[in-house]
């Protein structure tokens, strides 16, 4: 039939033909660019400004010379290096904490007297003060309340005391909750789950007169004090107070640490890297964080045994507590400004004292 002319449809061929060049095209330079990138590898240097391509027809004559065997080697310029891992330096470290803080004045209630009825006998003889501080986790390792956290239920370290309704009476009294918790003297869980304990070089697990220590430096140990730290904040605990985070005051002692790193770990790289994780990783709480210092050296500059530093506690840390008394809180407080990058140091340094209480702002009393 003279209308139509050919059997085949040609309409689909003629806009097939550009689409399989192109594809064609496309491939053929992808295997040209893998090619070109496994066969040049050979020729690539490292060298202190980067990488560089090394093609023998570029080489400069001045820097080639014959092998044994007549092929062309390249002459490179040598370099001696040395790698040296320092001390790390904290003083770089940015302040962000101590912003927006008020008054504390607290009254410490020991462990043994944590019940609804003691704590509400505490809060109507609290006086002057504004927060009542609770001993919750002491050298013991047991904790007074009935955590729900995965470490205090594994290992039996959970208490019984059922706090939310003990911090609810409280803040309907306008009083403060905070808690303690000591850190790293933990004789239950140092004994029931020794991997945590903290060891001698020589093998033994580490005690002193203050109890089992565990490793400052394993991240189960850290892990631990998080979530504790976590399910006070959820409860609606005020301050949080960390209590023995140092290591033992023995001195000449070698620590064989669980955490593996470039340098030997000291004292200070433990402690100061554990402040820093953990205020980092708690940035977000609804509580204040604070620390508790022990020694004078410690106020001035690095405690080399302990490993503790004010200085960058201060940075790190809403509040820093130390031991004192009525007599030297507020020439201590004065001493301790030169620390204080951000907030009122008034409001930051928090003397611990006994019986008599000081005319500074904050304080924690121990009967």
């Amino acid at each position: 039939m003279p209308g139509n002319s050919s059997e085949f449809y040609r309409g689909k061929r003629k806009k097939a033909g550009p689409a399989l060049i192109v594809s064609i095209v496309v491939l053929s330079l992808i295997a040209f660019v893998v090619l070109l990138f496994y066969g040049l590898q050979k020729y690539i240097v490292v060298t202190n400004s980067g990488l560089h391509l090394d093609l023998p027809i570029l080489a400069d004559k001045q820097t080639t010379q014959s092998g044994d065997d007549g092929t062309a080697v390249r002459e490179f310029e040598t370099v001696n290096a040395e790698l040296i891992v320092g001390e790390p330096d904290y003083s770089n470290v940015r302040a962000t904490a101590g912003e927006g803080l008020k008054e504390l004045k607290a009254v410490l209630v020991p462990a043994d007297q944590i019940n609804a009825d003691s704590v509400n006998a505490y809060a109507d003889s609290i006086g002057d003060g504004n927060t009542l501080m609770l001993d919750l986790k002491t050298v013991t390792g047991m904790l007074v309340w009935s955590s729900e956290t995965e470490i205090a239920k594994g290992y039996g370290t959970a208490g019984t005391v059922d706090l939310k309704p003990i911090i609810t009476a409280l803040h309907d009294k306008n009083i403060k909750v905070a808690a303690r918790l000591c850190c790293f003297v933990d004789n239950t869980l140092a004994s029931r789950y020794s991997q945590l304990a903290l060891h001698r070089s020589t093998g033994e697990a580490f005690s002193d007169d203050n109890g089992a220590w565990l490793d400052p430096s394993n991240s189960i140990v850290r892990d631990y004090i998080i979530s504790l730290c976590k399910e006070l904040d959820a409860m609606g605990v005020d301050e949080i107070l960390l209590n023995g985070m140092r290591m033992p005051e023995t001195e000449g002692v070698t620590y064989a640490y669980s955490s593996t790193t470039s340098a030997t770990p000291t004292p200070q790289t433990v402690i100061s890297g554990f402040a820093i994780s953990v205020t980092r990783t708690l940035k977000s709480m609804s509580a204040n964080l604070s620390v508790q210092v022990g020694s004078d050296k410690a106020m001035q500059s690095v405690d080399d045994v302990t490993g503790q530093s004010a200085q960058l506690f201060f940075k790190v840390f809403d509040r820093v507590y130390r031991t004192s008394s009525a007599d030297t809180a507020e020439s201590e407080q004065s001493a301790a400004k030169s620390m204080v990058e951000l907030g009122n140091v008034k409001y930051r340094y928090v003397p611990i004292v006994v019986d008599s209480t000081p005319g500074t702002a904050c304080w924690m009393k121990m009967n």
